[in-house]
């Protein structure tokens, strides 16, 4: 009885063996096929020849804040026109005044011109220098016109006839942005792949099934890499703006914006309804802040929140400014923040 039992015991112990042998087997083949066909497709890669085997391409768009013009285009808008006589005796003159209101929240400086028109002559006047509208303030400019007496029904008019645009803050006045995006044709990998030609070569129903077997290992073994991928700020660093943008949004739970308000410098909202700016850019100063709080005021929202890698020192003073000059609220929020959780916003 003990003969038999022990019998048993070493037919288990061979049969284990030769599982476990088998399984070992197996492995190492579908280890060997893997690497055949990852091999057969590197051999039969090209490179991409639109990307030059980069993955990327670099486009230039139209900037959205200005548009193309390369200039911002400040509004200066007039309230009130107020003609009125001048107090002499020796001399005819009337003098046309106008209430100017400057919408931005930087200065401008602009020339002015009067105009009086009575039934048979146009008198005109203007300024001999540039006059200086602070931020949303209410300037009165008053201009004198020589040889014509005031008369209560003559028309008169006062206008800006030229301002001194400002170069745009965020394409440096070139009315582009240069970006980097995935290459269409390759799909990011900078190679066109020979991959059928590849798994042809094993032949046959069998060599159909082991290329299957090892398209699918190669499947699996992408997918536990691209899983197991950590997102740092590195990696945040190489995606195209519209790829790093796209990320930020979801991960601050917000709604991209619409074009229009995308062209302002808005790229997205909070779920309360905040305006959100994306940059993907180190050391974001005060022009852009300065650029930022102009987008919020024209949206009239009090509260924002601008992302990016990382702020300047001269961004807390436009941060600063914005809030003691104008009540509004920005946030700076770092992608380092985020990528620890911390990005509760407004």
């Amino acid at each position: 009885m003990q003969h038999v039992q022990k019998q048993c015991t070493i037919k288990k112990q061979n049969l284990k063996k030769r599982e476990t042998l088998t399984k070992k087997i197996l492995t190492v083949l579908l280890m060997v096929v893997y690497l055949l066909s990852a091999s057969e497709i590197a051999f039969a890669a090209d490179e991409c020849p639109k990307c030059d085997g980069t993955g990327k391409l670099t486009v230039r768009e139209p900037c959205p804040t200005c548009q193309g013009a390369s200039a911002l285009n400040p509004s200066v808008v007039l309230k009130r026109t107020l003609p009125g006589a001048m107090p002499s005796q020796t001399r005819i003159a009337t003098s046309v005044s106008g209430v100017f209101h400057n919408e931005e929240i930087f200065g401008v400086y602009g020339v002015v011109t009067a105009q009086i028109k009575t039934p048979t002559e146009t008198f005109t006047n203007v300024s001999s220098s540039a006059t200086y509208f602070p931020p949303q303030e209410d300037v009165t400019v008053t201009l004198l016109i020589e040889g014509v007496e005031y008369k209560p029904y003559w028309s008169y008019s006062i206008r800006i006839s030229r301002i001194e645009n400002l170069d745009c803050s965020d394409c440096g006045g070139t009315g582009y942005l240069s970006s980097r995006i995935t290459c269409p044709d390759c799909g990011g990998t900078g190679v066109l792949s020979g991959f059928a030609g590849g798994l042809g070569n094993f032949g046959g129903i069998g060599g159909a099934v082991i290329g299957i077997v090892a398209v699918g290992m190669v499947a699996v073994v992408s997918f536990v890499l691209i899983k197991r991928k950590r997102v740092t700020e590195e990696s945040l660093r190489r995606l195209a703006s519209f790829e790093f943008q796209e990320w930020v949004i979801k991960r601050l739970l917000a709604s991209p914006s619409s074009q229009k308000d995308s062209y302002s410098g808005i790229d997205a909202y909070t779920s309360v309804g905040y305006p959100i700016q994306i940059r993907q850019e180190d050391d974001v100063g005060k022009r852009f802040i300065d650029s930022f709080a102009a987008a919020m005021a024209r949206n009239k929202t009090r509260t924002g929140t601008m992302v990016a890698f990382s702020f300047g020192k001269d961004s807390f003073e436009g941060i600063l400014k914005a809030k003691l000059n104008y009540r509004l609220e920005i946030k700076p929020l770092t992608i380092k923040e985020l990528l620890a959780g911390r990005e509760t916003t407004f």
